[in-house]
């Protein structure tokens, strides 16, 4: 789940010792925070790192989990994937602090793309809005109106 380990939140390469020192960045911050339960300042440090490490600044293609299209997502999404991820960190807290540095940044950046909660479902919501009569389930294909006979 999420980008390669050698990606950043743009979907760039990334020189491998930067993407070594985010991911690394990213854990010590999750180390060094009280239950996430408790309001500290490493918690209010956190949520800054996860929003420099792992939402996207630029564009990103990313497919979410259960569709089988990609959407791109750019960084009018971060507040979504700041949120998702969040909310994953706080719900496995216990679990979050047993994975290492690449483990947490690869959780992290699919959760706050690819999960139900993330960016690239927003994105899919904000690219639907409006449709009518398709039913839930349904897949909905875009074609050139000279395709489809439309005037």
């Amino acid at each position: 789940m999420g980008l390669s380990p050698a990606a950043d939140s743009k979907g760039e390469p990334m020189n491998a010792n930067a993407a070594q020192a985010n991911r690394r960045r990213l854990w010590e911050a999750l180390v060094r925070c009280p239950p996430l339960s408790t309001g500290s300042t490493e918690r209010d440090r956190l949520w800054l790192v996860v929003q420099e490490c792992i939402c996207t600044r630029g564009a990103a293609a990313v497919t979410p989990l259960g569709s089988t299209s990609q959407i791109v997502v750019t960084a009018e999404y971060a507040t979504d994937e700041l949120i998702a991820a969040m909310a994953w960190l706080q719900t496995h807290d216990h679990d979050a602090r047993r994975l290492r540095p690449l483990e947490l940044f690869v959780m992290l950046r699919g959760v706050a793309t690819k999960g139900a909660n993330g960016s690239g479902r927003a994105a899919q919501a904000d690219a639907l809005h409006g449709m009518t009569n398709v039913e839930q389930g349904q897949p909905v294909r875009w074609t050139n109106l000279d395709e489809s006979g439309a005037a």
